[in-house]
């Protein structure tokens, strides 16, 4: 099997592919893999929508996508499946495909990784941890074509003015994403100050 690679927020299909559906409260999460080089290799998170399940939205892009999970993988599938339980869960990444994304995405993406459980950044001061100052919008863009979602948690990263702002699974999905970790919002949809990282040091 060869991988579907992805770059500038899309992905192109180039082999057959395999997938993991783990249960959740919010519907199906789809684990999508694929062989690069005899590795199994996580290239797509797939988080539940209205309208289509996780199983065709898989096959939306990866259309002979069969199911079924590698020996290697059963650690992360679990530790996804932990974290939707309210599990303080810390992902190893020996098996994701973030080398796949073009560079900007890929320094926006590990340096999000780096955000603590029970904390939240905005996109401006993402921007300036990556040494991209006024770039808000640019990562706001490389945030939204996040291809692992919960493994990467860019759940945590947030408006300037401290409203949650959008996400792939909804923004209600985020908010309870935010509050399972213990992240105050208020019935506005907005950020307790308390939670709010300026900067990302000593991680």
């Amino acid at each position: 099997m060869q991988c579907g690679r992805y770059k500038n927020q899309e992905l192109f299909y180039r082999g057959a592919a395999c997938y993991r559906l783990i249960a959740s409260a919010f519907g199906d999460v789809g684990v999508v893999w694929v062989y690069e080089e005899g590795v199994p290799l996580i290239v797509r998170v797939v988080l539940p929508q209205d309208g289509m399940s996780t199983t065709d939205m898989i096959r939306k892009n990866y259309p002979d996508a069969e199911e079924g999970l590698h020996k290697d993988l059963e650690e992360t599938c679990g530790s996804i499946s932990a974290f939707l339980g309210g599990a303080c869960v810390n992902f190893s990444m020996k098996f994701v495909g973030i080398d796949q994304c073009h560079d900007f995405q890929r320094s926006v993406l590990l340096e999000t990784a780096r955000i603590p459980r029970r904390s939240v950044t905005s996109y401006g001061n993402l921007a300036k941890m990556i040494s991209a100052p006024g770039a808000a919008r640019a990562v706001g863009s490389a945030l939204a074509g996040n291809p692992f979602p919960i493994i990467i948690p860019c759940h945590r990263v947030v408006r300037s003015d401290g409203y949650v702002g959008q996400f792939s699974g909804g923004t209600e999905v985020k908010k309870t994403l935010l509050r399972m970790e213990s992240v105050e919002i208020d019935n506005r949809g907005k950020i307790n100050a308390a939670n709010l990282l300026f900067h990302i040091t000593g991680l």
